[in-house]
């Protein structure tokens, strides 16, 4: 794995466009990692864990909204929720 420094990208992006490996891009002031820059030979991999973390977060996102309308005690908007969930889930306009 490569460590790059933002500005040093920054001033020469072909750094990340000829990469042929992971490069982590570094805060030079704070020293924390900012970012992950990977080659798209990893592509496979990355859309499957993108695909999971995406799929995580609408959950997590519609448990926080159903604890809301709970919390309303309003039946109906709840079933609604649960109804605009599924077919947002299921790609339903």
């Amino acid at each position: 794995m490569l460590e790059y420094g933002i500005k040093l990208v920054t001033t020469n992006p072909t750094l990340i466009t000829k990469a042929k490996e992971i490069i982590k891009l570094v805060d030079s002031r704070t020293k924390k990692t900012r970012a992950f820059v990977l080659p798209a030979s990893y592509a496979p991999y990355i859309e499957k864990i993108v695909k999971e973390i995406e799929d995580k977060k609408w959950v997590e996102e519609k448990k926080k909204l159903l604890k809301k309308s709970k919390q309303k005690n309003d039946l109906e908007e709840v079933s609604e929720l649960g109804i605009k969930s599924i077919n947002e889930y299921l790609g339903n306009s």
